[in-house]
């Protein structure tokens, strides 16, 4: 859909279906004595499986490619809070689920009594420019479902290249200079130079063992808006300055000898040129920030920056993304969004703003007129100054486009948004029920399962039950085919857990599910209980 166009999308997005209820299970499932039994001791009596405890919070995410937004199914999640693995995310089923492999979809929640605002993602996919991503929580409280859609770009386009130089080490220390140059036609945007003499060392200080080199830099166009959505999130974290440090130029290098990462130097640093946008102040102090890859932090440096004519350069002891940035003042009265044309549909629509500066995602709700999308302390975090210009776009969670501007317009204010549906909407109501296998009479409650949907390739959507224990469809494109799956979150299906809607419209259905329920023997006089409710 984006060929050829500024691209856009490295985003973390927060979205909402607002669906609550807690019920207690009043379907008279009790157990019943096997008709084979003689009526006294030792007849068998079917129990059905007791229900999980109602969910009122999930985490439904997907990790997608940044064109189609095709799920990427070899991705990888980590989860991070204050530097370290989360101990308060947890699958729906209550296991560990602080980091995640083979996630292009997933659905996790938070670990019962967890008070947390928000959380890191680092999410990585072979072939895709890692990204970290910043998870807000502090919507919980208002929402059952938050979307988190992680989207990634390949290292090779129109405005980011990724070089790789290799060479074979006989020793620790390099007997030349090695220069790394990553260049769009003629066009430099970041060169390392690893000077002669200059030993390898990891991590933890050691020097690595001789062999293959690999020195990789990856330079973007610092006037892309590329650059400001593959920037790792968290430069602005927990800023209250009333400036906002905004990146200028932006570069990954790492280096790898045999299968051993190289973090350190002795003897010499590092030396590095970036692109950088032309109208640079030449008065203007630029700092220096690198991401800590393991916790997903950024940090302070103290390197000197010089400035040249279209470029920045500085010298350093370790490996890692680096930005360059410079400081300006913060947008006090945030973005906010006056809606005109087709109406926002349920489950809302995806805001983006997009510059070279940063990347900023919202929510407009269903039937939205007016909105406050953004506040002063959200474009800071996202790295908007007050002054700041970007493309907007509102897309759907599947990447339909609804609105694009005509051009950058101006971030701290007001956008006009006329809505344009890209094809027919629909919603449908979903009941599911159970039944025991041994005896299809003995029900079984589902009511507090998790019920994923989605077309192929594209990422999943997550709903919880609504105030009549069914599941409403929503954002389904009408005559379109989708996969849904349900989480039973520990109750025993027999077969599969999943069915497809062909050719979807508005009407409402239902599917009902077979489980292994317990067998008891006892006084067939006497009954246990059924499974209770959230």
């Amino acid at each position: 859909m984006f060929t050829n166009k500024k691209s856009l999308l490295a985003l973390s997005v927060a979205s909402a279906f607002a669906l609550t209820g807690c019920f207690s299970d009043d379907d008279n499932n009790k157990p019943v004595p096997d008709d084979g039994g003689d009526g006294g001791d030792g007849g068998v009596v079917i129990v059905a499986p007791e229900a999980p405890a109602a969910l009122d919070f999930v985490i439904s995410g997907s990790v997608v490619e940044n064109e189609e937004f095709n799920v990427l199914s070899n991705a990888t999640v980590k989860f991070m809070e204050n530097g370290m693995p989360s101990s308060n995310i947890v699958a729906v089923d209550g296991s560990n689920a602080q980091s995640l492999t083979g996630a292009g979809n997933f659905v996790v929640t938070l670990k019962e009594g967890a008070d947390l605002d928000n959380v890191t993602a680092i999410v990585s996919a072979e072939g895709y420019i890692s990204k970290v991503f910043n998870v807000d929580l502090t919507n919980e409280d208002d929402f059952d479902v938050l979307t988190a859609q992680f989207i990634l770009f390949t290292g090779d386009s129109d405005e980011v290249k990724q070089e790789v130089v290799k060479k074979t080490l006989a020793s620790a220390t390099t007997s030349e200079e090695i220069v790394a140059d990553a260049k769009i036609d003629t066009t430099s945007l970041a060169t390392v130079t690893l000077p002669n003499g200059t030993t390898l060392q990891k991590g933890s200080g050691e020097t690595v063992d001789p062999g293959e080199l690999s020195l990789s830099v990856l330079g973007l166009d610092p006037t892309s808006d590329t650059k400001g959505s593959v920037i790792p999130e968290g430069l602005n974290a927990n800023n209250t300055s009333g400036n906002v440090a905004v990146p200028v130029s932006l570069a990954d290098i790492t280096m790898t000898v045999g299968e051993t990462k190289v973090k350190k130097f002795l003897g010499d640093t590092l030396k590095v040129t970036l692109a950088a946008p032309s109208d640079l102040d030449a008065g203007e102090t630029l700092t220096v920030k690198s991401l800590d890859e393991d916790t997903g932090v950024w940090e302070d440096e103290s390197f000197v920056v010089t400035k040249g004519t279209g470029t920045v350069s500085f010298e350093t002891d370790h490996l890692t993304w680096f930005s360059v940035n410079k400081s300006a003042a913060a947008c006090s009265t945030g973005l906010s969004a006056t809606v005109t044309g087709d109406a926002v549909p349920a489950g809302g629509l995806l805001f983006i703003a997009a510059s070279s500066d940063g990347l900023g995602l919202s929510v407009l709700p269903e039937g939205a007129t007016s909105e406050d999308v953004f506040s002063g302390f959200a474009l800071t975090r996202y790295g908007f100054s007050e002054d700041a210009m970007a493309d907007v776009y509102v897309f759907d969670n599947e990447g339909g486009l609804w609105f694009e501007s005509d051009g950058e317009v101006e971030v701290c204010g007001t956008v006009p948004v006329e809505l344009t549906r890209p094809y027919e909407v629909v919603s449908k109501t979903l009941t599911l029920s159970g039944v025991c296998a041994q005896d299809n009479s003995q029900s079984v409650d589902v009511s507090n399962s998790v019920v994923t949907y989605n077309r192929e390739n594209k990422r999943e959507k997550s709903v919880l039950k609504n105030a009549d224990g069914n599941f409403d469809l929503s954002g389904l494109r009408a005559g379109e085919n989708y996969q849904v799956k349900v989480n039973f979150r520990g109750l025993p299906v027999v077969g599969s857990n999943t069915f497809t809607l062909d050719s979807v419209d508005d009407s409402d259905m239902t599917q009902e599910f077979e489980f292994t329920c317990n067998e008891v023997t006892g006084s067939g006089g006497s009954g246990g209980s059924g499974g209770t409710g959230g």
